[in-house]
């Protein structure tokens, strides 16, 4: 599972590869930038196969993997008073998060103090 945090410092779960589909190409290029932390030290895991994948598709254009588009719609009758243009505003899907996470279960209570190492 990935944890995505925006810079707005909203966090965003996702359990699946094909759901960063979702993102735009920019959103995809800014996460290669972001910090990357995985559990599995030894680079094998699904996570350093995911980085390396999106390494090799932004430096080629994305030959291979979907992204969403992003598109523009006018304003009409909105105007900028600097440049006398009709007002435009960038729209973009959604993206295919996690809506359920399945967190850990509790421990009984107790169940810690028979621990050994």
């Amino acid at each position: 599972m990935w944890l995505m945090i925006r810079e707005s410092r909203h966090k965003e779960y996702y359990s699946k590869e094909y759901q960063f589909e979702s993102w735009t190409k920019i959103d995809l290029k800014n996460l290669l930038r972001a910090p990357f932390h995985d559990s599995d030290p030894n680079e094998r895991g699904r996570g350093w196969a995911f980085l390396t994948k999106l390494e090799r598709e932004v430096k080629n254009d994305f030959p291979n993997m979907k992204y969403a588009e992003s598109s523009f719609k006018k304003n009409r009758g909105v105007r900028d008073s600097y440049t006398g243009r009709t007002i435009k505003t960038l729209i973009w899907p959604s993206t295919d998060k996690e809506k359920i996470i399945l967190a850990a279960p509790k421990f009984p209570k107790g169940v810690l103090k028979n621990f050994k190492f």
